[in-house]
């Protein structure tokens, strides 16, 4: 009995030793993956296949403009073109009180009834009226605000409906020989606005008008303005206001100038924001230094903007500029013309600190200058 106690027990011991030793090469021959592992690689910050977070977005391409036909141009703009008449009274030959009436144009540039003219249009006028393009409601209007420098006026009207303003170009990349339209209300005919084309004769001319007032940065278009197109828009071939017709000269063959939509537009937000023209200004009476003028005064340079007044009181006066002094840079940008100054000033307001360099003789030196609001 004991020998057979004894065969079990080391049967039972065999059958352990060879299980286990099963279990051991089964886990041998499938290993099982550690827990941090996956079934395919994910890229780390250095991997070199960039995963996406988003949809790329298409790079958008600008659509190009497209010149228009004159009649397509005049469809555009005419809804934004109005009648603008004007009364007043004066005193006859004999001491009597004689009403007078003139008729202009103007160009709508706010929806709620803000438009665009010229000062002469509307200066003396006690009562002004505006009729709108296919409207024949006589609308009154009021006086927002003038400028006599530049010949420009804003007045404003209460529609009854929302209006539809004129778009606005850059007179600035105007060239010579483009083509242009002139749209307004040449001699108050019956019928709405006439409409007449030319090109850009010319650019940055200056004129004295009858008032004594010389007026500047001008387009100059052989496009006909008559009388009654003072206020009226000149356009491009886009359908873009880019001057207002405001003069034209008698005795002698479709010779007529547009204030620039350079100068117009300024002035314009101005005289919307607070009733006057509000710009910067240093003091001084400038002009273009040339290589001749430079001679004539033995200056060591011949570029930049020669001082030829400084006004008592205002900031230049203040800081040390005299006259013949030439301005060379503003802010640091170099100056070659007038034009390029009053640029550079305007883009700043009244309390803004500038520095100017100048050249007096053969030093040069930098002043900073508060600019003050110029009178107009």
């Amino acid at each position: 009995m004991r020998k057979l106690a004894l065969f079990f027990i080391i049967s039972a011991l065999l059958i352990a030793v060879l299980a286990a030793g099963c279990l051991e090469n089964e886990e041998k021959s499938t290993p099982t993956p550690p827990a941090t592992a996956t079934s395919s690689p994910q890229p780390t910050a250095t991997s070199q296949i960039p995963t996406p977070t988003a949809t790329p977005t298409p790079t958008a391409i600008p659509t190009p403009r497209v010149p228009l036909s004159a009649p397509d141009i005049v469809t555009k703009v005419e809804p934004s073109v109005v009648t603008i008449l004007t009364k007043w009274t004066e005193t006859g030959f004999f001491g009597q009180q004689v009403t007078s009436n003139a008729a202009g144009t103007g160009v709508i540039f706010g929806a709620d009834g803000y438009i665009l003219t010229n000062n002469h249009v509307v200066e003396q006028a006690e009562t002004i009226t505006v009729v709108l393009d296919n409207d024949d409601e006589e609308y009154p209007a009021s006086v927002i605000g003038r400028d006599l420098l530049t010949d420009l006026a804003v007045i404003k009207i209460n529609p009854r409906a929302s209006l539809t303003p004129a778009t606005f170009g850059d007179s600035e990349i105007l060239r010579k020989g483009e083509y242009v339209l002139a749209i307004g209300n040449s001699l108050n005919l019956p019928g709405g606005p006439t409409v007449t084309d030319g090109i850009v004769s010319n650019l940055g001319r200056s004129i004295e008008t009858n008032s004594r007032v010389m007026l500047y940065d001008l387009i100059q278009t052989d496009a006909a303005i008559n009388p009654g197109n003072s206020g009226g828009p000149l356009v491009n071939v886009y359908g873009e206001v880019v001057g207002i017709n405001t003069a034209m000269v008698g005795g002698a063959e479709n010779i007529g100038f547009a204030v620039s939509s350079a100068t117009a537009i300024p002035i314009r937000d101005s005289l919307v924001a607070y009733g006057r023209v509000v710009w910067p200004w240093m003091g001084i009476g400038g002009d273009d230094l040339t290589p001749a003028k430079a001679n004539e005064l033995n200056l060591s340079l011949s570029t930049g903007v020669l001082i030829v007044r400084v006004y008592q009181g205002y900031p230049a006066q203040q800081a040390g500029l005299q006259q013949n002094d030439v301005l060379t840079h503003f802010d640091d940008q170099p100056l070659t013309s007038v034009k390029q100054l009053q640029k550079l000033t305007r883009q700043h307001k009244v309390g803004d600190k500038v520095k100017v360099t100048y050249v007096r003789g053969s030093d040069t030196q930098m002043v900073e200058i508060t600019l003050a609001e110029m009178p107009r």
